[in-house]
Parts: structure tokens; C-alpha cells; sequence
């Protein structure tokens, strides 16, 4: 019996579409997935590093704490600056992600018994390099200076960047300074304060008696401002006002005025916290 011929399977030349179909779909899947972790929201991320720092962290919520989250109107600024805070959105940062996994990096560092080795100068060197990368080269030195010295990092927030003369509401561009100044520190485990200061010429308003109130209206809103659309730590955060008693420049002048005319916001060195109560 006559054996049958074999016939031989069809090869199909177009198989590889079927691997490379594959590979654009993971390649479509990636970049996608990148352009979803590049927008960040400020408000949403502060949140998300407070609560792993709460995790992690047993000594940033005292046992028998509530964990309540402070508003505008527990803190105590005037019903003007609160209804300043309610409208406020949050801006879109170009630097935002890189702030924060900058921020995430530090906080990690500052794990560990409180008083130890984190947020030493190093860790706030990398702080200060990170809020004047977001901050940007046209407002530094003119709106916004940064500092070291012994008792920490001192950013000082010039009057006329962030609040109009006599006023404790912070302006719209000053809004926009201080949302890429708290993104740089949101995550930081050192203590913060807020320190407000002014010239020497006096004030006398219905609303600000003199220098005194407006110096602490003033680092109040900032202090208000951080623990309510970013999500700091009211126990890590305080308010000062100085007054025009501890200038930084001559007040015989215009431009020494102007300078001595601004809230700092300290970032604390370990062993200066200790003086906190």
C-alpha cells in the first residue's frame, strides 16, 4: 500500500506581530504609569508623609492623643486670614515629585529617638539645596533668602513677596513662594518656628495696636497656612513675633527696612528644639 505524502505545515511569516503587539502594549502600560506618578498633589502627598511618618514614628503622636487635625480656626488667625486659607488652591509645582521623594528621603533619615543625629547639618544642607531648587533663581535673594546658622536653617520670607504693608494675608505670588517652600519640607522631622518681625516705624491700626501683634499675626497665618493645606505637625510647628527688636539690617534706611520687614521659618537643629516647650 502506496504510503501518503506528508504535507507540510504552512509556515505564517506574520507570527512576530503577536510579540511585538506585546511589547507596545507594556511599553504604552510604562509610560502611562510614569505620567500618573508625575502629578503629584501638594496637599494629598503632605497628607501621605504624615500619616507613614505617624506609622513609623511613635514619639510624633504622644499615647492617649486623639490625632485630631487641626483647622484654620483652631489655630487662631482672624476670620480674614481663614477665609484667605478656604480659597486657596493648590499650585502645580514643575519640581514637585522630586521635592518629595526628596522630603520622603529626609524623613526617613530622621527616624529614630528624637535629640539624635537627624536633621543634623547635613540633612538640612540637603533641605536648604531642596526649597531653593523650588523656590527658583529670580526670588531668591530679592523675595526669599535662605541661611545656616547654629540653630538651624533660617528661610527668610521678605514683606513685600508675601504680604502687602500693615497686613497679615498672605498675597496670591506669596502664596505660590510658600507652597514650594512647605513642599521642599513637608516630611522634615525637625521642629519648625515661625518668627515674625518688622522696621522700626510704628503702627497703630484698629486691627494691629502696634509692631507686636502684626509680627505674631503674621507668623500665625504662616503657621496656620503649613499645618492646614499641608498637613505639618501642630507639635513640630510654633509662632514668635519680635517686633522690630532683632533686625537683621540698619533701620536708617529704605532697604535696611525693607529687610528687616519678614517672617522666618526656622528649621530647628535637634539640641535648639530641646529649648521648645
Amino acid at each position: 500500500m502506496a504510503r501518503k505524502k506528508k504535507i507540510p505545515e504552512h509556515f505564517n511569516s506574520e507570527r512576530w506581530l503577536v510579540s511585538y503587539a506585546d511589547f507596545i502594549t507594556l511599553l504604552f502600560a510604562f509610560f502611562t504609569t510614569l505620567y500618573a506618578i508625575s502629578t503629584v498633589d501638594a496637599q494629598k502627598m503632605g497628607k501621605m508623609v504624615m500619616s507613614m511618618r505617624a506609622s513609623f514614628d511613635s514619639t510624633m503622636f504622644p499615647a492617649g492623643s486623639d490625632r485630631l487635625a487641626l483647622s484654620p480656626d483652631t489655630v487662631g488667625p482672624s476670620s480674614a486670614t481663614r477665609d484667605s486659607l478656604q480659597n486657596v488652591h493648590p499650585s502645580k509645582e514643575n519640581n514637585l515629585r522630586e521635592a518629595a521623594l526628596q522630603s520622603l528621603k529626609d524623613m526617613k533619615a530622621g527616624f529614630g529617638p528624637r535629640g539624635g543625629s537627624a536633621g543634623g547639618g547635613k540633612s538640612l544642607g540637603n533641605l536648604k539645596q531642596n526649597v531653593e531648587s523650588l523656590v527658583g533663581k529670580p526670588a531668591l535673594g530679592t523675595k526669599v533668602r535662605t541661611r545656616m546658622e547654629n540653630r538651624g536653617l533660617v528661610i527668610s520670607l521678605g514683606e513685600g513677596g508675601f504680604f502687602d504693608s500693615g497686613s497679615d494675608i498672605l498675597k496670591p505670588e506669596g502664596r505660590e513662594l510658600l507652597d514650594a517652600i512647605a513642599t521642599g519640607l513637608v516630611g522634615s522631622p525637625n521642629h519648625i518656628r515661625i518668627e515674625g518681625h518688622t522696621d522700626n516705624v510704628p503702627i497703630s491700626s484698629s486691627k494691629f495696636p502696634s509692631n507686636w501683634e502684626l509680627s505674631t499675626a503674621r507668623a500665625t497665618m504662616i503657621v496656620a497656612y503649613l499645618i492646614s493645606k499641608f498637613g505639618f505637625s501642630p507639635e513640630l510647628v510654633s509662632a514668635a513675633g519680635y517686633s522690630e527688636f532683632r533686625p537683621i539690617a540698619t533701620n536708617d534706611t529704605a532697604e535696611g527696612r525693607a529687610r528687616n520687614r519678614r517672617v522666618d521659618i526656622i528649621v530647628l537643629n535637634p539640641q535648639y528644639a530641646m529649648t521648645e516647650p
